[in-house]
């Protein structure tokens, strides 16, 4: 998707961003923001960019000061361990997993109800030039969000199920069986087809049948496109993921914002 997106409510008055919280979604060459009234759980404005952030980030609303700062960066290099087993101490033993180098900085983030810790590595040098414009946010890898929604919005049911949220060219692939957490990782992908072999990889080495299996997408694709029919071919339960999925409101933005926006207004559910 190449065209800008941006919604907001009428009423909406950055003059209290004070009271708001923004929420960022930062890829290589796009992003997505929200302006949040988190008293009233409403969002305010929403936003596409397709372009590097730090080109646009003179701009009036980035440069507000907000109550709270929620930031989501995408990674490749993580690992989970069972919560019960890791040991801060031992964190070194771990990162040798995710290949972490020099220039990366390494970090734990705790998934309380898959009790999963994740250890992941971002780049030293987006995090400085991140800390340099909004200082006291707060930061996640990408699958913190994504799960966070998942968790909150399908967790209680029993059957096979499998989230996939598309961020340009990453495909996030999530795997809930029998009201528990069976598999995440994301993927790139060049074509459909490579799209294709990815997904049906993820649900082969899960012993996930298509048949019985529903899908939910999400994120950044068309609904009335291949990729979207070609998931339907494969698993007839495929659904787009609904709009009233998160606790959130989008009264007057005049388009829907689900399922396109939905592991950016995820970060609604994540707390450090």
């Amino acid at each position: 998707m190449n065209n800008k997106i941006q919604l907001t409510v009428a009423d909406f008055e950055p003059a209290k961003t004070k009271t708001y919280e923004l929420y960022l979604e930062i890829g290589a060459n796009h992003y997505n923001y929200a302006v949040i009234d988190p008293q009233n759980q409403n969002v305010k404005t929403i936003s596409y960019r397709p372009s590097n952030i730090h080109n646009d980030i003179n701009e009036e609303l980035l440069q507000a000061h907000f109550a709270k700062t929620k930031i989501s960066l995408n990674t490749q290099k993580f690992t989970f361990v069972p919560s019960e087993l890791f040991h801060e101490s031992a964190l070194a033993n771990f990162t040798k997993y995710i290949d972490a180098q020099e220039n990366e900085e390494v970090f734990i983030k705790k998934i309380a109800q898959a009790k999963l810790t994740i250890i992941y590595a971002l780049p030293k040098l987006q995090l400085d030039k991140i800390s340099s414009y909004f200082p006291t946010a707060e930061i996640y890898p990408q699958i913190a969000p994504f799960y966070n929604g998942v968790a909150y919005a399908f967790s209680q049911i029993g059957f096979s199920q499998l989230f996939i949220n598309f961020k340009g060219n990453l495909m996030e692939i999530i795997i809930i069986n029998q009201h528990q957490f069976q598999f995440y990782n994301i993927f790139e992908f060049h074509n459909d087809e490579e799209m294709m072999y990815f997904l049906l990889l993820a649900a082969q080495e899960n012993n996930i049948k298509p048949a019985s299996t529903t899908v939910k997408i999400s994120g950044d694709f068309n609904p009335n496109g291949t990729i979207f029919s070609q998931v339907l071919n494969y698993f007839p339960s495929t659904e787009i993921t609904d709009q009233d999925s998160l606790p959130l409101f989008y009264q007057g933005l005049k388009e829907p914002v689900m399922p396109r926006f939905f592991s950016l207004l995820a970060l609604h559910l994540c707390e450090l």
